[in-house]
């Protein structure tokens, strides 16, 4: 039997680079049945180069939310939509590897599984190339998944990339018969409640050892420039609330260990959101934000101080270099 693809593309506001997502899905070397791009209520001109290039492609479908309401609201729409087999998440600023879809179909015919992800490739748009990749799938080729895998691999210890950041394919009869949707309501960490809410209804998650999509980062590895590309915005507080919230659902209350994993990922994600904070404060010279922030939360202080302490190893590590 053949297995059939959706191509989901959320879009806000794309008009300048939507063409590079939407290029990728087409010369997949298994041909997706169609590609569903969701305007989001943009303002730039996005529904009108997408209804072009709709025009010459017929795979291509173009939506459009009834108001802004996020990535979650458009993949939601996406979902709705699609008729094929399974259904592929994509970014407006990243991009697939041209045999993506290919690999996909081959894991499926060797499987049962709901989700499947793989590792990233690493994008730096400001050099416009492909750096590395994120090495975060190793040792986990064609492995079924648990929820306290993914889990340990979202605590934001900084050994490792996060899981949650990949971007995973659905198996369509398995979300139809869930009826499970990505929540509206949040905007940040969308992506890790919808993966974990699916792993409470047993789904069979699998992870495949190669790097098949092409992650825009938001400072670029090679050039040093932010993305010109992603709308990809810091909200570690959010992040870090989201999966408090968490360890109150259904699924996760009376698992000890799942719990603490979530307040391990909780408290990484603060680590982040106070070195980010610092860096702000310092930059503007806002002493009195650096002093408000200390007495709301003492341990700020001392992820001051790792961050100086690391700047200060950066800066005469350069001079040495001299």
């Amino acid at each position: 039997m053949t297995i059939t693809f959706s191509i989901i593309i959320p879009a806000y506001n794309a008009k300048t680079f939507l063409d590079r997502a939407i290029r990728s899905a087409q010369i997949q070397t298994v041909s997706p049945k169609e590609i569903l791009v969701i305007d989001d209520c943009s303002t730039d001109g996005t529904y009108d180069k997408v209804a072009n290039l709709a025009e010459k492609d017929p795979r291509i479908r173009l939506l459009k939310t009834s108001k802004n309401g996020g990535p979650s609201a458009a993949r939601n729409l996406g979902f709705e939509n699609a008729t094929g087999d399974w259904i592929a998440v994509l970014d407006a600023d990243d991009a697939f590897a041209p045999n993506r879809l290919e690999q996909f179909a081959a894991t499926i015919d060797r499987s049962s599984a709901d989700i499947l992800a793989d590792d990233l490739l690493y994008y730096d748009s400001g050099a416009a190339c492909v750096t590395e990749p994120a090495r975060a799938t190793q040792g986990f080729n064609e492995k079924s998944i648990t929820l306290e895998d993914f889990l340990s691999h979202n605590v934001v210890d900084g050994k490792s990339m996060d899981w949650g950041l990949l971007k995973p394919a659905f198996r369509r009869a398995f979300i139809e018969k869930t009826g499970l949707r990505y929540r509206t309501d949040i905007r940040h960490g969308e992506d890790f409640s919808f993966i974990i809410s699916l792993f409470l209804k047993g789904c069979r998650f699998i992870l495949i050892d190669q790097p098949l999509y092409l992650y825009t980062q938001r400072s670029g590895t090679i050039s040093k420039k932010l993305s010109d590309l992603t709308r990809t915005s810091i909200a570690y507080d959010a992040l870090a609330s989201s999966a408090l919230a968490l360890t109150h659902q259904a699924g996760i209350v009376g698992h000890p260990e799942l719990a603490s994993l979530l307040k391990k990922r909780a408290s990484g994600l603060m680590r982040l959101d106070d070195a980010y904070f610092f860096s702000i404060a310092i930059r503007k010279g806002d002493i009195k934000g650096l002093v408000s922030r200390s007495v709301k939360r003492p341990v700020f202080m001392l992820h001051a101080l790792h961050s100086i302490r690391l700047a200060l190893q950066k800066r005469i590590t350069r001079h040495l270099k001299r």
